[in-house]
């Protein structure tokens, strides 16, 4: 099951059933990457619900929460065809690794076939963050835009020397 989804231009929003608002938000990075092909950024977030006492039900690892996202980054890339990036921030909390994890199983689990997920790790203030690209496997130009990717990465840990 996945749970009703509003759509407001690229951002992509649903509440769960112990109220907490999830929001996908897509932006454009194809400019900051030097690309010759759409790149998007996904940031997913959860807002919890003060209605509800001590509300810490952890929804966004559940099935449905799964379900909802994967399905919204599906759809996304059938209409826009590009390419998305992803960076966890570990600084914020010690989730990162933890979350970094739970994103690249629902991908395997749901994507494997149609998916190609190319982790990498950033260094940024002595902390460890982590980054990942989603490509369809059936680009031809695959091997490329995981260079762009690449250089993109090794750009930002050399800021860090």
């Amino acid at each position: 099951m996945i749970y009703p989804v509003i759509e407001d231009c690229d951002t992509f929003y649903f509440e769960t059933e112990t109220q907490n608002k999830i929001s996908v938000i897509f932006n454009d990075l194809t400019s900051q990457f030097e690309a010759n092909f759409p790149i998007f950024c996904v940031d997913i977030y959860r807002v919890e619900s003060s209605l509800l006492p001590n509300n810490h039900v952890n929804d966004i690892s559940g099935s449905n929460t799964r379900d909802t996202i994967v399905s919204i980054i599906r759809n996304f890339l059938d209409k826009f065809d590009s390419a998305l990036v992803a960076f966890i921030d570990t600084s914020t909390d010690s989730k990162g690794r933890a979350r970094h994890r739970l994103f690249q199983s629902w991908f395997r689990m749901y994507g494997e076939n149609e998916f190609s997920i190319t982790p990498r790790e950033i260094f940024f203030s002595e902390t460890e963050s982590y980054s990942f690209l989603i490509i369809r496997k059936s680009y031809a130009n695959a091997d490329s835009i995981i260079e762009v990717f690449d250089n993109f990465i090794k750009l930002a840990n050399e800021a860090e020397d």
